[in-house]
């Protein structure tokens, strides 16, 4: 018997185009309110017995299907697992084994939007504490702390430039010193962190899932082993809340693009593994237990020949009072001292060119990095302007002296606000649903 095509639901399709709306200029923004990854991170929370406290965004809204109670609640997130890319790999889908888990997949995925900036370190954090980028503080790929006086990779937690991993986070460094509010994991429910075993100890771990146990692999397989360790204990000595991460298809986008047959290819495997880890349990252990897949942010192609060297403009640096930080695709800059006018006057001639330029306290008065409570530090760490390339075009910055990686440009990149950045998915579904797959 042939398979009919997958195809994704009337009501989704529509969900995504509401929330693609512009509503920033061109932009889509976030929708915090109840459409966007930290409320997963809330609504698992809040389903296996959590409390709201102050802080925290509010659950999903009723639109997205999910379980009033859970025993506990599977949070699985998928780098760089785009809402575009989820459309692409369920039209490509082809193969038998293909079109049954694309049906699967598109009978329970809606479209969710990410955080802003559209990264890696300010999606985790925003999932894991169920707070805006805005609140929690955690605004880009690289950041300026005043506490530390330069731009830092927040995911290496070293200065932008280099260095070794964890070089600003000495003997007394505290996840406290960067984000202003505990993780959901210090939140009174047991709760175990799967991921790279690459990983552990470091200072953006500590961070990310402060008070959770830590689980670490090294493949594929070996995530799904422990998978099944987990869910095969005792159901009063499972973790309330199980946080997965995957990071492989986040690599394989920025070095080859985001192409649709790497994404189809990907999610075989994933969900595979997810399936044959429910099949292995019964019934009975597989009843309370929820599930959330989902992703941090979409990619868009970049062309080369259309990056800007931010180090190669020398009126630009003349007028910015220390580097470019954030992303590639969404620049956060500090003019130099009494250079703000001229600045956006220069800056003003690449918006003819595409470029949108915004004043950094618009956006945070209009809600793109999240509601109130703000960090404290938020707008020292932004600084004056939100640079947002065209499509396909990036701004990079590479210190004088640093080696030459920046030339070997990513085939992928993310960050800013169109809709294949900020649109991701959301499946929702039970163990005992994926045990059939």
């Amino acid at each position: 018997m042939s398979l009919s095509p997958a195809r994704l639901t009337p009501e989704a399709k529509e969900m995504a185009e509401k929330l693609a709306q512009p509503r920033l200029g061109r932009y889509p923004i976030p929708s915090y309110d109840g459409a966007s990854l930290p409320n997963v991170g809330v609504s698992a929370f809040v389903q296996t017995g959590g409390k709201g406290r102050e802080g925290l965004l509010p659950p999903l809204r009723a639109e997205y299907r999910q379980p009033e109670e859970a025993g506990m609640s599977i949070v699985f997130l998928i780098d760089s697992f785009g809402w575009t890319m989820l459309e692409r790999a369920i039209a490509l889908a082809e193969r038998a084994n293909e079109r049954a888990l694309m049906g699967h997949l598109a009978d329970c995925a809606r479209p969710l939007t990410t955080v802003f900036p559209s990264t890696t370190s300010s999606a985790l954090v925003s999932l894991s504490t169920g707070m805006a980028p805005g609140t929690h503080g955690i605004v880009g790929h690289t950041e300026y702390l005043p506490a530390w006086g330069t731009v830092l990779n927040m995911l290496r937690m070293a200065p932008s430039w280099g260095g070794p991993r964890d070089l600003a986070a000495g003997k007394g460094y505290r996840p406290q010193d960067l984000v202003s509010h505990p993780s959901l994991f210090r939140r009174g429910l047991g709760a175990t962190a799967l991921t790279k075993s690459d990983f552990e100890g470091t200072a953006f771990t500590k961070l990310l899932y402060d008070g959770a146990e830590f689980q670490g692999y090294v493949s594929l397989s070996d995530l799904s082993l422990h998978l099944r360790r987990i869910l095969l204990r005792r159901p009063d000595q499972r973790p309330r809340l199980l946080w997965v991460y995957w990071d492989l298809l986040d690599a394989v986008h920025h070095l080859n693009g985001p192409l649709d047959e790497l994404a189809l290819s990907e999610l075989t495997h994933l969900f595979g593994a997810v399936a044959e880890a429910a099949s292995r349990m019964g019934p009975t252990e597989r009843e309370g237990i929820s599930l959330y897949v989902t992703g941090d942010h979409g990619q868009v192609p970049i062309d080369p020949l259309r990056a800007r060297a931010a180090h190669q403009d020398p009126v630009l640096m003349s007028l910015l009072h220390r580097p470019p930080s954030g992303e590639k695709r969404a620049a956060f800059l500090e003019a130099a001292r009494g250079k703000g006018r001229e600045l956006a006057a220069y800056l003003g001639t690449w918006e003819r060119e595409g470029w949108a330029l915004l004043p950094v306290a618009d956006i945070m008065s209009q809600g793109i990095l999240g509601p109130a409570p703000l960090h404290p530090e938020l707008r020292d760490r932004l600084g004056d302007f939100l640079l947002l390339p065209p499509d396909s075009e990036t701004l990079y910055y590479r210190p004088p002296g640093s080696r030459g990686a920046e030339d070997r440009f990513l085939g992928g990149n993310h960050g800013g606000l169109t809709r294949e950045e900020l649109l991701v998915p959301l499946v929702t579904t039970t163990m005992n649903d994926v045990a059939g797959w």
